[in-house]
């Protein structure tokens, strides 16, 4: 059974929430109406990078997801998309999984990008995930991940054996092409969807995009770059799981051997 996957990729028009609300519907409506299964937007879908975060960031359960659910109402869709998210007197960058009946999965950014000063230093302003999440749909389980995570192979690797054929991976940078993407499907034979912004960010930067899907076997199915728009094509989580199989550069690792402590050649030979 193939799932039909659609990527939106829309300006990211910083701290303007009720404008990327409203555009990021309209997308999503577009994408539905082409049949998607699972549609991914991109991180901090609503507001970005901004001075006013925490006054605009909503709970999990609040407008945005109210809206994405009344737009999937009769439907057996799923939305992902980038939340600024407010718990309590804790912030998060997340990433909720919409139903029609409500959210399904809440993914949390497990590793907050530091190399920054101001805006982009994320662990001044926000608390980090302690957990990866997966979801479950039409018979295909799917890993979640934010930007910065996707640079540890490890995230990826770990879902592949959580048995994930499909990883959806949510950015906001000035670009995320599939040059960057294929490696990590390739050696995990791993389905990746991958959104990103467009438009300029909270300084005037360019930001091109480059939101792909791309294939178990690394394969680009589909980009977009420079402008708005919806990605779609189909894939078959069976192959991926398939292809994994066989994937030398998978079935090769020895994980019990990882955990151990490695062996100082220096005092052994002194022994």
């Amino acid at each position: 059974m193939t799932l039909h996957l659609a990527v939106v990729q829309q300006a990211a028009n910083p701290g303007r929430p009720d404008e990327n609300r409203a555009k990021a519907l309209r997308h999503t409506g577009e994408a539905l109406d082409r049949g998607a299964d699972i549609v991914l937007l991109h991180e901090e879908l609503l507001l970005g990078y901004t001075p006013l975060a925490r006054e605009l960031a909503e709970p999990v359960d609040g407008p945005t997801t109210q809206a994405f659910m009344k737009l999937l109402s009769g439907g057996d869709a799923r939305i992902v998309y980038g939340l600024t998210e407010r718990d309590g007197d804790r912030y998060h960058i997340a990433a909720p999984v919409v139903a029609a009946g409500g959210v399904v999965a809440n993914y949390r950014k497990t590793h907050l990008w530091w190399a920054a000063e101001g805006l982009r230093h994320e662990p001044t302003y926000y608390q980090p995930g302690d957990r990866l999440v997966t979801f479950d749909h039409l018979g295909c389980r799917v890993g979640l991940m934010i930007c910065y995570d996707g640079f540890f192979p490890e995230v990826t690797r770990a879902y592949a054996r959580l048995g994930c054929a499909l990883v959806l991976w949510m950015n906001h940078r000035d670009s995320r092409g599939h040059d960057e993407v294929k490696d990590l499907a390739r050696r995990n034979s791993m389905i990746i969807a991958t959104a990103c912004c467009c438009g300029v960010n909270e300084v005037g930067r360019p930001c091109p995009g480059g939101s792909n899907i791309t294939d178990a076997d690394g394969a680009k199915l589909v980009d977009l770059w420079d402008r708005e728009g919806v990605i779609d094509a189909h894939v078959d989580p069976a192959r991926a799981l398939h292809l994994r199989e066989a994937n030398p550069w998978y079935r090769g690792m020895r994980p019990e051997l990882y955990a151990q402590p490695a062996v100082n050649a220096s005092t052994t030979a002194m022994a």
